[in-house]
């Protein structure tokens, strides 16, 4: 079995122990939306799409995609519209020849913020939908159930 290995020092650091053949660097997946839709920010998110695509493919891994919002609406739309934007990506990965029953989506609303959604730079990119990769469905079982138990009491609170 082939194992995934993220940049990371981390990684690096473990790449030492694992033999080189067996290694897989992952492709990223960041996907971005316009304002209050499930309407890619442009063009080239298909692209995006269509590059992980081709890699979950060759790579026979498992996938999670991951919707995320800004804060500028109410959490319960947030969170509604994060799921939304997470089973879009999906649905286009299955088209692209991804296996359905490798991809998973789910939406964390705007729980998980990585930028300043005080701004209008950081507010766009918190409109993203990311892709999580695992080399088997236990592991993906894992990781949602970790992801449900950790945003199930904060989903609905307003940031």
């Amino acid at each position: 079995m082939k194992k995934i290995i993220v940049s990371s020092l981390i990684s690096i650091m473990a790449v030492a122990t694992v033999h080189a053949a067996d290694c897989i660097m992952a492709k990223e997946l960041d996907v971005h939306f316009k304002n209050d839709s499930t309407i890619y920010s442009d063009a080239s998110e298909m692209q995006e799409i269509k590059i992980y695509a081709d890699f979950l493919i060759e790579t026979d891994l498992y996938a999670v995609v991951e919707g995320h919002t800004n804060s500028l609406a109410e959490a319960r739309y947030n969170y509604d519209l994060s799921s939304r934007r997470a089973i879009k990506v999906r649905d286009e990965l299955i088209k692209l020849g991804v296996d359905k029953d490798k991809v998973s989506a789910m939406g964390f609303g705007e729980t998980t913020p990585l930028y300043d959604n005080n701004t209008t730079l950081g507010q766009a990119q918190n409109r993203r939908v990311v892709g999580e990769v695992f080399n088997d469905e236990i592991e993906v079982l894992n990781y949602l159930n970790n992801a449900k138990s950790r945003i199930a009491d904060i989903k609905y609170k307003e940031r």
